[in-house]
């Protein structure tokens, strides 16, 4: 006869095993848990007086909200303010005078610490972090530097310091290394504003004149900075200028620059020259498309590049030992990619705009292509995402997230509210990367920027002889215009004339709303690199395919010192 089994005694788990089986179930859990980011420090943006801004103009790259990490423990807020502008005397016909507030708060309070207003006078970028506190401003083609934290004690904490004017060519891009120690300055020949046309009496107004395309060559100036963190004035030092085609994205650091390699057959490579004459050749990348190549550090960078057809959707990280560090997919179409770095940590941010469908890049958009904006954290030795966050109001200009300059801390514009997340903290093998990372980074060196195949611009040169001109504080103490630094809770000193008028809401001329490229937060744009050199300057001809070499070592006694870490008008989106 069948014995049913649940009549059959079965012997008693022995006690440890019970307990080891509920250890292996609580370690499979921990992962789980801990991949959850904790919930968000939330700071409304109420708090300071901020008003909605027009979702058009963020869409068309208006730099109107930026937010930027002082330190570890503080933030730079600014935006763009509905106040009474001051009419200026001789004030040019293409001006877009707005009002913009900039508000320096504490972190985890949200305590307001100092506040100043600006008053600007068009849509596009106007400040950018230098790192250690100090931060640049333009207004219109005047640079001037700025440490509010640093001179939190005085009655300025806005006070600006001189630092670049351009008289004589105007701001076409402006672009800070990940490590803001090198600035580079493109400019191009000012032309004088196209005249409104007069409306006639009687009949119809006739159509505005055809905007004419830029044909000038570019000219790009190349400068070493260094900002100390007494908030003394930021050390400028000239390194060259050379002449492009176009304004666009340059890969160079303070020791060289990288270059494209065209192998054929859809393979590529990438040369990194130094400005003492030597190449290294580095790793291939495949690629349907040329890469884009962008430094995160002195000795990291990653790539944009195709899977198929022209949209970038590839991502590689790399390394000045020639190797490929990581690669992965970018799903779903998007424009406007911006970065922000923590070099210190290890770490950078990528922001994109995601839309519902493929767009023709440089064009103008709508809010209902887009579908959102997101921010991916990456570790920059391993490629892991550490956190993904988004946010509104989407603006294509990128610069409404920021990493703190540990790489500890993300902040984020979000559901009218500023939103900082705590990133995870460095692994041993992070610190291990890091450390090697470190050891393996070109030598920073004084010599002239210089790029195979471009002239390089000589004091002497009359082409160079427009370059921006470099201020000391003994020049004029503000810039131009009403500018004058404003005590704390207060605005600038008005201009003579109290008319005013109205904030102007017509969107900005397209030339002036391309989005940012990098800073403290940059794009990947296509970049403005010097052609290949020939292979007898060491280039693998185009049949060849090259393997991943293990090539640089620097000296132990020659390593960088440097402490570690968008332009008026800016570069355009990378075609998608």
């Amino acid at each position: 006869m069948l014995v049913p089994n649940s009549s059959i005694p079965r012997p008693a788990r022995p006690p440890f095993l019970r307990t080891t089986l509920a250890c292996l179930l609580l370690l499979a859990a921990i992962p789980v848990f801990a991949a959850k980011p904790e919930p968000p420090l939330r700071i409304p943006l109420e708090n300071f007086g901020f008003q909605p801004l027009p979702a058009q103009f963020l869409l068309n790259g208006s730099s109107m909200l930026t937010l930027h990490y002082v330190d570890d423990k503080h933030l730079l807020l600014t935006f763009v303010v509905h106040r009474l502008i001051p009419r200026l005397p001789d004030e040019p016909e293409d001006d877009q005078d707005l009002m913009v507030d900039a508000v320096l708060l504490e972190l985890p309070t949200g305590r307001t610490l100092a506040r100043t207003s600006w008053h600007l006078h068009d849509h596009a970028q106007y400040v950018w972090n230098l790192g250690h506190g100090h931060f640049l401003l333009r207004i219109r083609d005047t640079l001037t530097t700025f440490a509010p934290l640093a001179n939190l004690a005085t009655r300025e904490p806005f006070a600006q310091q001189p630092f670049l004017v351009s008289a004589e060519r105007r701001l076409a891009a402006l672009i800070i290394s990940p490590d803001a120690d090198l600035l580079i300055i493109e400019t191009v020949k000012r032309n004088p504003p196209t005249p409104r046309p007069r409306a006639p009496i009687l009949g119809p107004t006739p159509p505005p004149s055809p905007q004419l395309t830029e044909r000038d060559r570019v000219q790009i100036n190349f400068y070493r900075i260094r900002s100390g963190e007494d908030g003394g004035p930021v050390q400028l030092r000239p390194a060259g200028a050379i002449q492009t085609p176009r304004a666009g994205d340059v890969p160079a650091s303070t020791a060289g620059y990288l270059a494209v390699v065209d192998q054929g057959h859809q393979h590529w490579a990438f040369d990194f020259h130094s400005y003492a004459g030597k190449t290294d050749e580095l790793s291939p990348f495949d690629s349907t498309c040329r890469p884009a190549p962008i430094f995160v550090s002195h000795s990291e960078f990653i790539a944009f590049g195709c899977r198929s057809g022209q949209s970038r959707q590839q991502l590689g990280g790399f390394n000045m030992r020639g190797e490929e560090m990581w690669e992965q997919g970018l799903f779903g179409d998007f424009i406007a990619p911006s970065i922000s770095y923590a070099p210190a940590g290890g770490r950078f941010a990528l922001s994109r705009i995601m839309l519902h469908s493929s767009f023709i890049a440089d064009q103008p958009i709508s809010s209902d292509q887009v579908s959102g904006q997101n921010v991916v954290v990456y570790q920059t030795g391993t490629g892991k995402q550490l956190l993904r966050a988004d946010c509104s109001p989407v603006e294509r200009a990128g610069q409404n997230f920021t990493l703190s300059p540990n790489g500890l801390a993300l902040a984020v514009v979000h559901a009218e509210a500023i939103e900082v997340y705590n990133l995870p903290p460095l692994t041993t093998k992070d610190e291990s990367d890091l450390k090697l990372a470190r050891s393996i980074a070109p030598p920073e060196n004084n010599l002239p920027v210089q790029f195979t195949g471009l002239a390089t611009l000589s004091d002497s040169d009359p082409e160079a002889a427009g370059q921006p001109i470099p201020q000391t504080p003994s020049a004029a103490n503000t810039p131009p215009d009403s500018n004058q630094p404003a005590s704390p809770n207060q605005t600038p000193t008005q201009s003579s004339k109290p008319t005013t008028t109205e904030t102007k809401t017509q969107p900005p001329p397209e030339s002036e709303t391309k989005p940012a490229t990098r800073n403290s937060q940059t794009a990947p744009p296509p970049a403005a690199t010097p052609d290949p050199a020939s292979p007898s300057a060491g280039d693998t001809p185009p049949e060849q395919r090259r393997t991943p070499p293990s090539l640089y070592s620097a000296p132990d006694d020659k390593h960088p010192t440097s402490p570690p870490a968008n332009p008026p008008a800016n570069p355009k989106d990378p075609p998608q």
